[in-house]
């Protein structure tokens, strides 16, 4: 499963990266022809805007599968391993539970959206709304596979 899981963080990486550049190469572009030829790209903000969401999601999917999201861990760390496991249990089935909550409401706004089209670059905001709902099913995802890990018994045979 990690040799997935280092594929997938991969892509992701490579996608979060893309975003990024291109907003990056959108707001450039759009300062060097205000101040130059005192024109601009009027679909670049909203475009940057579009990337930056995505950008800010796939962010949050690398961040899960790095461990790098906040974890205060001030009580937990008194515990005994078995505690800490417990919390651990429970602290991953509230994410499950609030990752469900916004799947839910990401497929509901998708479907809102999807007859909205943006003025400026002319796509449906359901391609900016999918990205909760790529979010929410990546960590539900990561998640059930932590879970499983905390089940998992110990090398010892112990759970």
């Amino acid at each position: 499963m990690t040799g997935i899981l280092k594929k997938t963080e991969t892509l992701i990486a490579l996608l979060a990266s893309a975003a990024m550049g291109g907003i990056v190469l959108l707001v450039f572009a759009n300062v060097i022809m205000r101040y130059c030829f005192n024109t601009g790209l009027t679909w670049s903000d909203e475009a940057s805007v579009n990337l930056f969401v995505w950008f800010i999601f796939l962010g949050g999917i690398l961040a899960a599968l790095d461990g790098l999201h906040l974890k205060v861990d001030v009580l937990t760390s008194r515990l005994s391993a078995g505690g800490q496991k417990c919390c651990d249990l429970i602290a991953n089935c509230l994410v499950l539970l609030a990752m469900g909550i916004l799947l839910v409401g990401g497929i509901e706004q998708v479907a809102v959206s999807s007859n909205n089209i943006s003025s400026a670059t002319g796509i449906p905001f359901s391609c900016i709304t999918v990205s909760m709902v790529v979010f929410a099913v990546s960590m539900i995802l990561l998640t059930l596979y932590r879970i499983t890990q905390i089940l998992r018994p110990n090398e010892e045979g112990r759970s």
